[in-house]
């Protein structure tokens, strides 16, 4: 990771917190993407299930992966739903006011990016 990566933004604790405060809102975070260090793919599993030990999430369907993995995550506005028998995707709206009033509420800097899409947590930088 060193090789691909210039500086690492979020610590074990710092991903366990924000992962908490959302898990724990209330807020109806109907999805997110996240991309792992290393692969070009981003994915879009349920919201992330802390996982012990410490340093480590389960982001099912995808599997129980470490922290320190993840690039980034993002809360997109509007999330895409894919759904079976060649219906088309639902578009679900998603509050990302709300979920950065939640981060922001944690009292903790987070890396966060204001994309087009929503709010971006970065983990490393390239």
């Amino acid at each position: 990771m060193a090789q691909n990566y210039s500086t690492s933004l979020m610590s074990n604790t710092k991903w366990r917190t924000l992962f908490k405060a959302l898990g724990t809102s209330g807020i109806d975070i109907k999805g997110i993407a996240v991309k792992f260090v290393g692969e070009s793919q981003e994915w879009s599993p349920v919201f992330p299930i802390l996982y012990p030990p410490h340093a480590y999430v389960d982001l099912w369907p995808l599997n129980v992966c470490p922290l320190v993995e993840i690039e980034w995550i993002e809360f997109r506005r509007i999330v895409v739903e894919k759904r079976p028998n060649n219906v088309p995707p639902a578009l679900l709206p998603q509050d990302v006011d709300a979920i950065r009033a939640v981060i922001d509420a944690t009292g903790k800097r987070f890396p966060i990016e204001v994309t087009e899409q929503g709010l971006r947590i970065v983990g490393h930088l390239k």
